[in-house]
């Protein structure tokens, strides 16, 4: 293939995916009403909680994860960094492990919370979200 037809060939292709992608804004835009909108929002939401909730609500479900495994605040990480050279790492492991084990076991206790604030979400919250 020559490469000015390479190029043309993938400006085109880009012309079209820009008129296509400019054409489903639009009709999406002009087609759903706030009413639409707000009960789509709150669906995806309470899909979201649901699914966090058995994800998170497990066994390792916070200590498997490093971007929301609970870490020791300031401090205690810092004073958890002298017990170990003091052979205690044990028991900063266990307390990281418990802290940890009890986020756990508390989401699925938050299930109906979560659900029950979506769905009793009002209009203005859903288009502040």
């Amino acid at each position: 293939m020559n490469r000015r037809e390479f190029h043309s060939t993938s400006f085109l292709q880009l012309l079209t995916l820009t008129a296509c992608s400019q054409a489903a804004h639009a009709i999406s835009l002009n087609d759903i009403t706030g009413a639409d909108a707000s009960t789509g929002l709150k669906a995806a939401l309470e899909k979201g909680a649901l699914s966090a909730v058995s994800l998170l609500g497990v066994t390792d479900g916070f200590m498997r994860n490093d971007n929301i495994r609970i870490a020791l605040p300031g401090y205690l990480n810092d004073a958890a960094v002298w017990l170990k050279k003091l052979g205690q790492g044990k028991k900063v492991d266990e307390l990281i492990l418990g802290m940890n084990r009890a986020a756990e076991n508390v989401v699925p206790m938050a299930k109906d919370i979560l659900v029950g604030a979506v769905k009793s979400m009002s209009v203005q919250d859903a288009k502040t979200i």
